[in-house]
């Protein structure tokens, strides 16, 4: 138990440093995969939102290299978060749409397993959908999830390019914001006449992208988007 509590202090310290990156890649090298895997999911409940979001980066790489060494185990990891975005789990979830999509941004075949299964958190269907995250924090997380996969991963994600087109018209910045993200990383041609529309939003949001924490006009991520779309 006392070792439990010295990794998750490592690890929660690891997060907060101004060289995260090099200090997880640290304790990866000095512990087994498994023995992070709950200060990470303890970190989605920090109280500072950067050690959240380091949190959420590290996930990709630590289950990226338990698959390596026990797929197994990291395949029980990935059916843990899906139980938690369960409503019959009774957990709230923060951050574990976000880590989801993280892990399988980092590995492929984690992302052909369970990438169709992150698009469904954010599929609405005649009302009653399966999987849809209704509550908006939840729903944000996951938007922010698929968008991370695809950056890396866009034909794994273009099947929800219908679903992604459709959060422009939400009312929540957020979701626009991270919509935005998402469709310029499928370079989603078919967005461009939605994301025109609301290039001279000035409404700002946090968004997490390229490991960094930014307040971004949504009409600059409409913006940004178009120009991935369009190559230049």
């Amino acid at each position: 138990m006392a070792v439990g509590r010295q990794v998750k202090k490592a690890v929660i310290t690891a997060l907060a440093d101004e060289n995260w990156e090099q200090k997880i890649s640290e304790l990866m090298k000095d512990h087994p995969m498994q023995t992070l895997i709950a200060p990470l999911f303890s970190s989605l409940c920090a109280p500072s939102e950067i050690v959240r979001w380091h949190g959420i980066s590290s996930f990709g790489q630590v289950v990226d290299r338990m698959f390596a060494e026990d797929a197994a185990r990291a395949r029980i990891v990935m059916r843990r978060i899906m139980w938690m975005l369960n409503e019959e789990s009774g957990g709230c979830g923060w951050g574990v749409p976000e880590a989801m999509g993280e892990i399988t941004a980092s590995n492929k075949v984690l992302a052909d397993e369970y990438g169709r299964i992150l698009l469904s958190y954010i599929h609405e269907e005649e009302g009653k959908p399966e999987n849809y995250l209704e509550f908006t924090l939840l729903l944000r997380g996951a938007i922010w999830g698929v968008a991370r996969l695809a950056q890396n991963r866009p034909d794994i994600v273009k099947p929800a390019t219908d679903d992604l087109i459709k959060f422009l018209g939400s009312s929540d910045p957020a979701l626009v914001g991270i919509a935005c993200w998402a469709l310029g990383g499928l370079k989603a041609e078919r967005a461009v006449a939605q994301l025109e529309k609301i290039t001279d939003r000035q409404t700002s949001i946090n968004i997490y992208k390229d490991r960094l924490l930014q307040s971004v006009a949504v009409g600059q991520l409409a913006q940004e988007a178009l120009e991935k779309i369009s190559g230049e």
